[in-house]
């Protein structure tokens, strides 16, 4: 869905729209639940709203970040907005907020509200009377204040003397809507910093005629025409006000939410305590589509709340709920907290949908992925007729794939030139990578045996996993698979003798022994609970038990590793890793290989394990899901854990090759850089 205006090239007018733009209709749509958490504002005045005596910037302190919002660029970048952008009723930034805000904590007995300091931050109009601003705009952690209970919202603003110039309107908000990341996470949850402000009376189109609308946030995007627009508290008038003139900056900007902090959308444009809250644009032509909320910041970047997809907000549930919000809670809404009887939370349901171009790439890896597992095809031979590698093959193809696509990342990250890849190769078997493949494939499974409609479910989750790798995983994947010769024919073989050495190579422990996970990295609630139900599983199981007992590991130490010790390592290593052996943009085009289908499995079984693990277990999806999961891990873990342990062996050749080139290519780019230099 776009963020322009209707009859205006920069804004568009009326009521929110949904996260994807008219021409995406095609979009997959999908019904969700969200909680919503809302308060009324106490004793909201009915008389004019007028300015406070006293103001000042409280930009928000996170505890791992050095600075708060800040300059970042080291010449000052941001400029004053032309007036007529903020006061003409159908100016492209009349829809922006001027915040004043008041909390629990500033005011008591000895304090009353005129005598408080109140809070500055931005807004933005979504419609009439609903305003989108940061999350911590609504319960304040840095400095211990506590709930908003007062806002007051001006349009127009540009300084005190301007509230008397016809062109200031004003309204007082009555009630605030925010996220579960937000209220209960102590200290707020970065990428739950989002807020919707319900006015007491809205703005009638003679103030104000036309609101903003928001978009999806691009998983990324190279040198995107970025903007911050609001009122920084570090610059004063010629009144000796702080925060009181519009201020923009629009900056060319690469970003990539995989890769990014907290996964939030970073810039490097100047903000300051004032600016919480403002909309984040990305200018496309004369556009302006609203991606983001501003919130945060630091030394080096400042960063956004992201909206829709994988890791955004569900704008749609947040302002629904918001908008409803006329003096009664609506019907459902609960207390969720005893002590805190002003707190309410409503299940919010809507429909929401999916960038299109997530869907396109989604339905590419489905497609592909279905294609390793088909029978093998008569014309095999002919050398441009696409690999099949049948039912049995397939899915062990697929593994080998997942580990070693992850085997090869992280030998890069490890070592970064290719000096040292092949003497990392043969020592390092990186414990988990294979275990993770084997999972990832087994979900994969799990996912293709649920009925059309179930599957479709998965979108929303898998869509942005998928996108997010595909860019990194597609180029390199072609050149990376020639690695598996040597394993993948082993595999080959054993299928055709149709047996494997099941001597036993170890001595038999007692089943509490072979779910033994051992140490490894922290997990989250739903990586913890995931691994106690597998390998609970497992151990009622003793077939399951004793199908490894022809390796030198247990069902339990393969999926223990995979779990704490790999995690979601495709995800990882197209962070750091992967990008290593891509090079620059040019110097490595995606090839058309027959063996990227692999490629396409891997990433799709690695999404659908990270959508069952995050699963809730009332899910219906989830019926029987552990038995069938554990009983597919059975079959498919002995014969890999057998003709695979050291996968990074097999890749490490073909990532030391990469790694050389590209630090040749960046040599000769460095010499041809340095000519102009010389010889002027």
């Amino acid at each position: 869905m776009s963020g322009k205006f209707i009859n205006n090239p920069d804004v568009l007018l009326g009521q929110p729209q949904r996260l994807i733009d008219n021409k995406s209709e095609r979009a997959a749509a999908t019904s969700v639940t969200t909680p919503v958490y809302f308060w009324y504002f106490d004793n909201v005045p009915t008389t004019e709203c007028r300015l406070p005596a006293y103001s000042q910037n409280m930009p928000r302190v996170h505890a791992s970040l050095p600075a708060s919002e800040s300059i970042v660029n080291a010449v000052d970048g941001r400029v004053k907005v032309n007036p007529k952008d903020y006061e003409e009723v159908d100016g492209k930034y009349r829809a922006i907020v001027k915040l004043f805000l008041l909390y629990e904590g500033q005011v008591g007995e000895n304090v009353s509200d005129d005598q408080a300091s109140w809070a500055m931050a931005t807004g933005w109009l979504v419609s009439q009377d609903v305003v989108v601003t940061a999350g911590h705009c609504s319960y304040d952690y840095s400095r211990g204040l506590g709930r908003l209970v007062k806002v007051k919202a001006f349009i127009g603003y540009s300084g005190r003397e301007s509230v008397s110039n016809g062109k200031v309107k004003a309204r007082w908000g009555s009630a605030i809507a925010t996220t579960d990341g937000w209220i209960n996470t102590v200290g707020g949850k970065e990428t739950g910093d989002v807020s919707f402000i319900k006015l007491s009376k809205a703005f009638d189109a003679s103030e104000v005629s036309k609101v903003y609308t928001w978009t999806e946030t691009p998983i990324s995007r190279d040198a995107a025409e970025l903007g911050v627009v609001g009122y920084p508290g570090d610059i004063i008038n010629d009144k000796g006000e702080r925060g009181a003139v519009m201020h923009e900056m629009f900056k060319k900007t690469d970003f990539n939410l995989d890769k990014s902090q907290f996964h939030m959308l970073q810039y490097m444009i100047d903000t300051f305590g004032g600016n919480s809250g403002s909309p984040v644009f990305i200018k496309d032509a004369d556009k302006l589509n609203a991606v983001g909320v501003h919130v945060l910041g630091g030394y080096n970047f400042n960063s956004a709340s992201v909206i829709g997809g994988h890791y955004g907000n569900r704008f749609l549930a947040y302002f629904k709920t918001a908008a409803a919000l006329n003096g009664t809670e609506p019907t459902g809404s609960t207390h969720p907290v005893a002590t805190k009887t002003w707190l309410w939370m409503y299940n919010q349901d809507t429909t929401e949908s999916i960038d299109e171009t997530v869907i396109a790439m989604l339905n590419t890896t489905r497609a592909a992925a279905k294609t390793v597992t088909e029978d093998i095809a008569p014309e095999i031979l002919d050398d441009e007729t696409a690999i099949n590698w049948g039912p049995k093959a397939g899915p062990q193809m697929g593994i080998l794939a997942h580990a070693a696509i992850a085997a090869a990342g992280k030998l890069a990250a490890d070592s970064v030139t290719g000096t040292k890849v092949e003497a990392l190769a043969e020592t390092r078997p990186y414990d988990g990578v294979l275990g993770r493949a084997v999972l990832a494939e087994c979900a994969l499974q799990c996912y293709h045996d649920l009925v059309p409609s179930q599957q479709e479910e998965f979108t929303e989750f898998l869509g942005p996993i998928v996108a997010g790798l595909t860019p990194f995983v597609t180029k390199i994947a072609p050149r990376l698979l020639k690695g598996l010769v040597v394993p993948g024919s082993r595999l080959l073989l054993s299928n055709m003798a149709n047996k494997l050495d099941t001597e036993k190579k170890r001595v038999e422990r007692p089943t509490e022994a072979e779910v033994d996970t051992g140490f490894g990295r922290k997990l989250n609630a739903d990586e913890e609970r995931f691994l106690n139900l597998v390998t609970t599983e497992a151990a009622k199981d003793s077939e399951s038990v004793e199908s490894f007992l022809s390796t030198l590991s247990t069902i339990g130490d393969l999926v223990g590793s995979a779990v704490r010790k790999a995690g979601p390592v495709l995800a990882d290593v197209a962070k750091a890793g992967l990008p290593l052996l891509l090079g620059t943009k040019e110097s490595l085009p995606t090839e058309t290989s027959t063996l990227l289908p692999l490629a396409h499995r891997a990433m799709l079984a690695e999404a659908c394990l990270q959508s069952f693990i995050a699963m809730p277990e009332s899910d219906s999806r989830k019926v029987n899901f552990y038995k069938k999961f554990v009983g597919k891990v059975k079959k498919w873990g002995p014969s890999m854990v057998k003709a695979i342990p050291f996968i990074a062996k097999h890749v490490g050749p073909v990532v030391s090759d990469v790694l050389r080139e590209g630090a040749a290519q960046k040599k000769q780019e460095s010499l041809l850089d340095l000519i102009p230099m010389i010889f002027g």
